[in-house]
Order: structure tokens, then C-alpha cells, then sequence
């Protein structure tokens, strides 16, 4: 398995493995024009998990700037997804530990991220890493 950014030859698989995880198929055409901001940005890292070419993951980490104390920047994961095939095989952890790294990088304090409630599978995976809810309460509001 290598861990690689993503590219636009891999929107289409990538809209596959997010239709697999949210039942709702992404519009290719807007992937491909996000995708052009976010590879003209550094602050994004948008990785993918390929096995001889098959894009079988993939997890977005974007750093953020701070103001607060030594105004160490954050990161923030999302789009964390894994084929249901490929699940329970290190692939999640592969691309967490990318995107660690990535952080790491430009000595952010920390990292957060959002996971539904209902994804219970998903809170032992990342408690299993580290990540901890303890003392935190996660928001989101949606604004379309």
C-alpha cells in the first residue's frame, strides 16, 4: 500500500468510496474544481491509500492558523474514508499517520475532527490512535 495526494485522475474512485460511505454521489464536476483550490493551497493535504493503482482510501487534513498562546497552527481531518473491503486492514491508520506527519511538519498543537455520532466503529478507530473526547463536545452547523 502507498499513501500519495490525490489527483484528478483519481475524483472518479474517490466519488465511488464516498458514495459507498454517505449513499449520495458527488458531482464530479465540482470535485475536479475544489480540487484545483485545495492543490493551489499548501494548507491542504488531501492523501490517498492505493494498492497497484486502486484507490482503496482516502483523508483530507487542512492546517489552520491560530492566535491564541504561541500561535501554533491546528489541523483539521476530514473526508476520512476507507473502502468497506478494505476495512480493518491498516489502511485508516496509514493515512491518520500520513496526516500526523503532515502536522507535524509546521508543529501544529494539535488535531481535530468531527465523526457522527452514530459511527461508533469509527470512535474506537480513533480513540485506538490517540484521539480522545474526554472533556470535548463537537459542533456542526450546516449552512446549505
Amino acid at each position: 500500500m502507498k499513501i500519495v495526494r490525490i489527483t484528478k485522475n483519481d475524483l472518479p474512485k474517490l466519488s465511488t468510496l464516498f458514495t459507498e460511505f454517505i449513499g449520495t454521489k458527488s458531482n464530479l464536476g465540482k470535485m475536479s474544481s475544489s480540487l484545483d483550490s485545495i492543490m493551489a493551497n499548501p494548507n491542504y493535504s488531501v492523501l490517498g491509500a492505493k494498492i497497484e493503482g486502486d484507490l482503496i482510501g482516502s483523508a483530507m487534513g487542512i492546517i489552520c492558523f491560530d492566535l491564541v498562546g504561541e500561535c501554533n497552527p491546528f489541523m483539521v481531518i476530514e473526508n476520512v474514508v476507507v473502502a468497506k473491503h478494505m476495512r480493518n486492514k491498516g489502511v485508516g491508520k496509514a493515512l491518520m499517520r500520513a496526516l500526523e506527519t503532515e502536522a507535524l511538519k509546521v508543529n501544529c498543537r494539535y488535531i481535530m475532527l468531527v465523526s457522527s455520532a452514530s459511527r461508533v466503529d469509527a470512535h474506537k478507530f480513533y480513540k485506538s490512535l490517540g484521539y480522545e473526547t474526554d472533556g470535548f463536545k463537537g459542533f456542526k452547523k450546516y449552512m446549505v
